[in-house]
C-alpha cells in the first residue's frame, strides 16, 4: 500500500494498520492541542496578554478586543479539530496517518503566517510559547507521522 492510500485510505474503518506509537501520540498530543483550544476560546484576553505575553494595544475602539475575538475563534476552529482527532482514534483510526499530515501543514502555516507577517520584540513581554514550541511540535508531528506511515509486522501464530 502506497504513502498516498495510508494518509487517504479508500476505506475509512477502524482497522489501523500504523504503528502503536503514533495512535499514543495522537492521545498524548491531545492534552496540550486541548488546553490551548479552551485557553484561546474561553479565557477574557483569549491568552494573548496572559500567556502570549502580547502588548496591550491602544486607542479608541479598543482595538485589543479585535485581536481577542480572531484569537477566541482560532480556539474554537483548533477545538472543532480535537474533536475530529477524538472521532478518528475512538471510531476512524485509519485516519491517523491523514491526521498527522494535516496536523504537519498546519504547522508549516504557521511558519508562512509567521514570515508574512512577524512580530517583532516590540510587539510582546517575552518570546510567547507558540513561537517557542512550533519548530519541537512540527518535528514531533513530522515524527509520528512517519510512524503512523509504518506498517505493523503480521503477528506470527501463536501454537496451541
Amino acid at each position: 500500500m502506497g504513502i498516498w492510500q495510508r494518509v487517504l485510505p479508500e476505506t475509512v474503518n477502524n482497522d489501523y494498520q500504523g504503528s502503536k506509537v503514533a495512535m499514543y501520540g495522537l492521545v498524548l498530543l491531545m492534552f496540550p492541542l486541548t488546553f490551548r483550544s479552551l485557553v484561546h476560546l474561553l479565557k477574557d484576553d483569549s491568552g494573548v496578554n496572559s500567556i502570549a505575553t502580547i502588548v496591550l494595544f491602544g486607542g479608541d475602539p479598543d482595538p485589543n478586543n479585535v485581536v481577542y475575538l480572531f484569537s477566541s475563534l482560532w480556539g474554537g476552529q483548533q477545538l472543532v479539530f480535537v474533536c475530529l482527532l477524538a472521532i478518528v482514534l475512538v471510531r476512524y483510526r485509519a485516519l491517523i496517518p491523514m491526521m498527522y499530515a494535516l496536523l504537519v501543514a498546519e504547522m508549516a502555516f504557521r511558519f508562512v503566517s509567521g514570515s508574512l507577517h512577524p512580530l517583532t520584540p516590540e510587539y510582546y513581554a517575552s518570546r510567547p510559547p507558540g513561537a517557542v514550541g512550533t519548530l519541537p511540535m512540527l518535528i514531533y508531528v513530522v515524527t509520528m507521522l512517519f510512524f503512523s506511515l509504518s506498517s505493523r509486522k503480521p503477528q506470527a501464530a501463536q501454537p496451541d
